[in-house]
């Protein structure tokens, strides 16, 4: 079990806002938890992971559609992958 102090999550979070600022108007991939996959160009985010998507498609298992913006809930995403995938700059 890993358990993280207030200052620690923060920091965390600290690190998350930057790599999504650095990853706005480029091209994300979203996995949310209904097993649907989403991809287009961030356009903008808030604080609780709510992400602004345009110009991107949705895949279920059925089918693909297209988009021209989409708003996902934070709570529904259970994976983003940036275009710049320089993880390097995150502190373990």
């Amino acid at each position: 079990m890993c358990i993280i102090s207030n200052s620690e999550f923060s920091q965390n979070v600290s690190e998350i806002d930057k790599l999504l600022q650095q990853n706005v108007g480029k091209e994300v991939l979203i996995r949310l938890k209904s097993n649907i996959t989403a991809k287009g160009k961030l356009k903008n985010f808030d604080q609780h992971l709510n992400l602004s998507l345009k110009d991107g498609n949705v895949k279920s298992e059925e089918k693909t559609e297209l988009f021209d913006s989409m708003l996902l809930r934070g709570s529904d995403i259970l994976m983003v992958s940036l275009s710049n995938n320089d993880h390097s700059k995150l502190k373990h």
